[in-house]
């Protein structure tokens, strides 16, 4: 197989783009993806009343979230050659389809177990979205449309991810149940199916790819068993038996998953296009980018409904600034890499993001809103100048053939970011906030120390006064030090910007400048 030319690629664009409406084609992308993403994070301000309703415990409130990360990074892969095998469009409705089903049926359930199950298959119904629709527009829009059409599928991504606090605590506050606000998602998925069948043209297959399961089973496996051990810290510690050695196991899948991967004619994952330094970037930027935000919605939760008191729909009004970020940086992401190119915009952005975890080191029991307010506004703005440019450079280095498989091997690292996010950072948070509590209470009876030690609800719900008094210090001790780890993730993935930079004895990178399709490097199969 040989990739298409950049003459070829044009005419096939310049050819659909005359029977395509390209508003209405990206408001139905838009639609999809943003049911997706709002699924993602519109259960965070909900985990306080699950954890009262359901009795959920830590361990299971960071499942809530990661069983559906998980399936949604293990599945990626194979999504994106399915899509290309059997048709975009086709794929794109039957999966919108299964994710609203599935996400309906997960608000109305009462039993942990099920909701985390009913979560996992909602993973990989949203495997088979993300993809896709990033994948349809490389097909639709012409060169010179797509790195437009490729921001504002970035914008609604960023504000679904931000909005979901939002829309979750007005719901919530209204007097709803905890499962309205998946059967909100549930309703934006099925607003995003019926466009997508009215305005998304057929797109044709390209027969590129075969359906190879071993390597999602792997991708499964191996994310899975890491997520469990980090996740398992939060109660064992991390030099428990039952903590690394899953960990190790799971790194050691993915590591031969990898190199399998390498050696393959037709890789799901196309793990060779980390030989271009500009996808390279992009990649670690977005991962990490997504780790560090995620971990944030997260805990920041906590933080302002049950140290600060807020209601759930006040928590999602002082998540707003998340938004206004993502608004007003996406343009000026894309002034800021025409002016000095991809490589800076999305350094910038990583520097701010560290600045914001620092300065919410400085968040107390007291500290004002407007501090908080202009913190969040700092790290989404910041996000915002990765988000764009990372994915527009990431994408540019995938032949049109394969654009399926390609944006699957750029979400699934993304994806597998916020798992991690949630996971390594939450278990940073509880394992922090447990053993200062035990040592806090050490004078307490064994059965006080051990509930306060369980969760922040837990020691405030306790009815001990010792407890009570202790639970919000120990908390926000254990907060500032799981921002500061956080800042130091931005640190490292602002070292990879800087000096990952293009082989000399590889000329077919791309630019780390502004970035034009015309100077698109394809990777065929054969790279």
């Amino acid at each position: 197989m040989r990739a298409m030319s950049i003459t070829e690629e044009t005419a096939e664009a310049t050819t659909e783009q005359t029977t395509v409406q390209p508003f209405r084609a990206l408001l139905a992308l838009t639609l999809t993806v943003s049911a997706v993403l709002l699924g993602s994070t519109i259960l965070n301000v909900a985990l306080p009343t699950m954890q009262s309703e359901l009795g959920a415990s830590n361990t299971e409130q960071q499942w809530f979230l990661n069983a559906y990360t998980l399936t949604f990074a293990g599945f990626l892969p194979v999504a994106g050659s399915v899509g290309d095998r059997f048709g975009l469009k086709r794929l794109l409705a039957w999966g919108t389809a299964a994710f609203a089903l599935t996400t309906a049926v997960a608000g109305l359930l009462d039993s942990a177990l099920g909701i985390i199950v009913l979560r996992a298959l909602m993973g990989v119904a949203a495997a088979t979205i993300m993809p896709t629709t990033l994948a349809v527009i490389l097909r639709i829009f012409p060169p010179e449309r797509r790195a437009r059409a490729i921001a504002s599928w970035a914008a609604a991504s960023g504000l679904s991810i931000s909005l979901g606090p939002l829309l979750g605590g007005a719901l919530l506050s209204a007097g709803m149940w905890w499962g309205s606000v998946l059967e909100l998602v549930a309703l934006f998925a099925l607003l995003g199916l019926a466009t997508t069948w009215a305005w998304i043209p057929e797109t044709p297959a390209s027969g590129v790819g075969r359906l190879r399961m071993v390597p999602v089973a792997a991708s499964l496996a191996g994310i899975g068993l890491l997520v469990f051990g980090v996740v398992h810290a939060t109660g064992d510690g991390w030099a428990y038996l039952g903590t690394w050695l899953p960990a190790a196991v799971g790194l050691a899948v993915l590591a031969g998953l990898v190199l399998a991967e390498v050696r393959h004619r037709e890789p799901l994952l196309d793990v060779r296009l980390f030989r271009h330094a500009s996808f390279t970037t992009a990649a670690v930027a977005l991962t990490l980018g997504s780790f560090v935000v995620f971990g944030y919605l997260y805990f920041t939760t906590f933080y302002l409904q049950l140290v600060r008191g807020y209601s759930p729909l006040q928590t999602g009004l002082l998540f707003i600034p998340l938004s206004a970020g993502l608004v007003v940086g996406a343009p000026l992401s894309q002034r800021a890499v025409q002016r000095f190119g991809a490589r800076t915009a999305i350094a910038a952005g990583i520097a701010l993001m560290a600045v914001a975890f620092a300065g919410a080191a400085g968040l107390g029991a007291h500290t004002g809103p407007a501090w908080f307010v202009v913190d969040a506004f700092a790290l989404q703005l910041g996000f915002a100048l990765v988000l764009a440019p990372g994915t527009t450079l990431a994408s540019s280095s995938v032949p049109t053939d394969r654009a399926g498989a390609g944006s699957a091997l750029l979400n699934t690292l993304r994806q597998l970011g916020s798992a991690l996010g949630v996971a390594v950072l939450g278990s940073v948070l509880w394992s922090r906030y447990s053993g200062m509590m035990t040592e806090r209470l050490a004078d307490s009876p064994a059965g006080v120390r051990r509930t306060a030690a369980e969760s922040l609800a837990s020691a405030l719900g306790a009815g001990d006064v010792a407890a009570t008094k202790a639970a919000a210090p120990t908390f926000l001790d254990a907060m500032h030090t799981t921002t500061l780890i956080a800042a130091g993730v931005c640190g490292v993935a602002l070292l990879a910007t800087l000096f990952i930079r293009p082989s000399r004895r590889n000329g077919t990178t791309l630019p780390s400048g502004p970035v034009r399709e015309r100077e698109r490097v394809p990777v065929g199969r054969g790279a």
